[in-house]
């Protein structure tokens, strides 16, 4: 079942990303986890990336664009990696696609989140926390998660499937509404895929 959208938290509890994030850290083992059952890290959109659509459209991909700004969605069980996501399995940090192109790391998932969930696009058990929200789609069929800090579409999250994890989510994410990090450091890598989205 979908949460009902949250208010805007007052300034001191909505989720910060101070200077010192700029260059955030690439160790998974460094952010925080839920633990507690039916706990749940996403929060409310806090938006402060902000571009006009000319600007979006020339610093993303075509396909990029489409998937973060018009909600579209990659073909499933086809992207794997370099393409795509669902079959990564390196240690790091997948920050938004969106952001990055904007000029900001923001984190939104860890290696230690990721896991093999069979759908056919990268599947995560949780967020960095506050850094996803989640909205009914306008259909009301399913709910929405996108980027707290630019909007961005990521896919959908799921509940009550039993893959045993406290959250009891899964966070079905697009490949390319992201970047990684390796822990390891190196260059941030982008999915290859070039070809066509739906939606």
């Amino acid at each position: 079942m979908c949460r009902k959208r949250r208010p805007k938290l007052p300034e001191k509890c909505s989720p910060v990303f101070p200077a010192a994030m700029a260059e955030p850290s690439t160790d998974p083992a460094a952010y925080e986890v839920p633990t507690a059952k039916g706990s749940t890290f996403l929060g409310s959109a806090n938006v402060d990336v902000r571009l006009s659509e000319a600007e979006w459209t020339s610093k993303l991909r075509p396909n990029v664009y489409k998937v973060l700004r018009e909600k579209a969605t990659e073909p499933g069980h086809r992207l794997k990696f370099p393409e795509g996501f669902d079959d990564h399995k390196d240690a790091g940090v997948y920050l938004c696609a969106g952001c990055y192109a904007a000029g900001h790391k923001v984190p939104l998932y860890t290696s230690q989140m990721k896991f093999d969930c069979g759908c056919g696009w990268p599947g995560f058990w949780t967020n960095v926390k506050g850094t996803v929200y989640e909205q009914r789609d306008a259909d009301g069929r399913r709910c929405e998660i996108l980027c707290s800090k630019c909007n961005g579409h990521m896919g959908h999250v799921f509940r009550g499937e039993g893959f045993g994890y406290c959250t009891d989510e899964r966070h079905c994410v697009n490949s390319l509404s992201l970047v990684f990090v390796s822990q390891k450091g190196g260059d941030v890598i982008s999915p290859s895929y070039t070809g066509r989205v739906h939606g």
